[in-house]
């Protein structure tokens, strides 16, 4: 089993950031010192390196797809002045759904929208030469010629659809090159762009970032290179992303995808983690089909065992949200030696019992499947947990402990290693009990 080492300097909060991922990893400190973006570019990292093909094809879908949409209003204006009789190709410009294109955005996609691509711009341009050649006021005319960017000063009638054909041609021409370049090359700047769009990133992306698997950095100057080992990152920042409105919250959505998959092959070991959940929910989630004609997908549902509780997951508590979407993860298939889990605070909506067997659940997916799992956490409880659990277990050598620390000079923080030694962890966090004391009336006894 690979094992991994992340390194991120001087980007927002963090001076520096040396972790090393081969099993449990626990990231202490107070607000604000980045943890969340600690969690964010890792997965960044993982998936972008994964699924860098997805990425490439899905940013020169959007250029294309941006191209064609141009072609929209002057076909709407020259249908408002031409008959259908007249009109050499009926076209219509189309979303991508109606293109056959789906979210894989994969190489087949890219070939579906330039063979419409190249059907849409002979039809448009065929149209074009007809309405040009009508007896249509110069002006209409014009305002078509100048939206698509062509000066027909000195051209004929027909040279001028030339024109605007040749500059679609070319277009595409070079995007397939330029996207041919990118596939062989993989430049990390296309990345990038791509984090930047899709997950409404700030443009000042880290320059010092680099992930090693197995001591071989995965960036090399602009490239970036594929993992071998690491095939998914799964970032969770909070339970209640569980069917909520994620509208553009590519997390969330991501999320419930896989929660709202399907796969029913799992091993022993799997089998008998999925019993420990239920247990401890005394229930599990179930996908119920849907049965209505005016509903396409179904929905998860909480079933209690004794039978007496049925309702959607969005009525239950958080903190059974927070067990729901590691049932579900792992009965679907996620949660294995291939993966990185990334939590945030899985601590805020547990009971402090929940917080010891959540605890104990990530230790034994570590355990037995090899799952990777990197956690931040303000929580004594779930710190001491993580330590005695993990020792008990015998992975301890690979349960690594890091607390943030304010650097007096920059005044950003430096994650310092603790290996498995907890005591500077719970001393931050009895700096708490000492405010209680100086704030409050008589204190209190520790």
């Amino acid at each position: 089993m690979s094992k991994y080492r992340y390194k991120l300097e001087h980007y927002h909060a963090i001076e520096s950031a040396d972790i090393v991922i081969d099993g449990i990893t626990v990231l202490a400190g107070e607000n604000g010192c980045g943890k969340s973006t600690l969690s964010r570019w890792l997965y960044y990292l993982v998936n972008g390196s994964r699924r860098y093909e997805e990425y490439v094809y899905k940013s020169y879908i959007r250029r294309v797809y941006r191209m064609l949409r141009r072609l929209d209003m002057p076909n709407r204006e020259m249908r408002l002045n031409m008959s259908e009789k007249e009109m050499p190709n009926r076209f219509y410009i189309q979303s991508l759904y109606k293109t056959g294109i789906d979210e894989k955005y994969d190489e087949e996609d890219f070939h579906k929208l330039t063979y419409y691509y190249k059907k849409v711009v002979r039809g448009f341009t065929e149209n074009l030469e007809v309405y040009l050649n009508k007896d249509i006021s110069e002006n209409r005319q014009k305002r078509i010629l100048n939206y698509l960017g062509i000066d027909d000063e000195g051209l004929t009638k027909q040279e001028v659809v030339y024109r605007i054909r040749d500059k679609y041609d070319s277009f595409l021409e070079s995007t397939i090159e330029e996207l041919n370049s990118e596939l062989e090359t993989r430049p990390i700047s296309r990345l990038i762009k791509t984090i930047s769009k899709d997950y409404e990133q700030e443009e000042d992306t880290p320059k010092n970032i680099q992930l090693y698997e197995d001591n071989v950095g995965l960036i090399d100057g602009n490239i970036i290179s594929e993992l071998y080992n690491l095939k998914k990152a799964i970032y969770i920042d909070t339970p209640l992303a569980l069917f909520h409105e994620y509208d553009d919250n590519l997390f969330w959505k991501e999320l419930n995808d896989m929660v709202l998959d399907y796969n029913s092959d799992l091993s022993l070991s799997e089998k008998k983690l999925l019993s420990r959940i239920k247990n401890i929910l005394h229930g599990e989630a179930r996908f119920v089909e849907s049965d209505s004609l005016f509903e396409e997908e179904g929905e998860l549902r909480y079933h209690s065992v004794d039978h007496n509780v049925d309702i959607n997951i969005n009525k239950t508590a958080t903190g059974f949200k927070t067990f729901i979407y590691l049932q579900r993860l792992l009965e679907n298939g996620y949660l294995n030696q291939e993966s990185l889990l990334l939590i945030d605070e899985p601590e805020v909506h547990l009971h402090p019992q929940w917080i010891v067997e959540y605890a104990r659940l990530l230790v034994l997916l570590n355990k037995e499947l090899g799952l990777k799992i990197m956690l931040a956490t303000h929580n004594p409880d779930m710190v001491a947990a993580l330590r005695s659990i993990a020792e008990y277990e015998n992975v301890l050598s690979n349960t690594h402990f890091y607390i943030s620390e304010r650097d007096p000079e920059s005044s950003k923080y430096v994650y310092k290693d603790l290996g498995s030694d907890i005591e500077a962890i719970f001393a931050s966090f009895n700096i708490a009990l000492s405010r209680i004391q100086s704030y409050g009336v008589g204190g209190i006894q520790q």
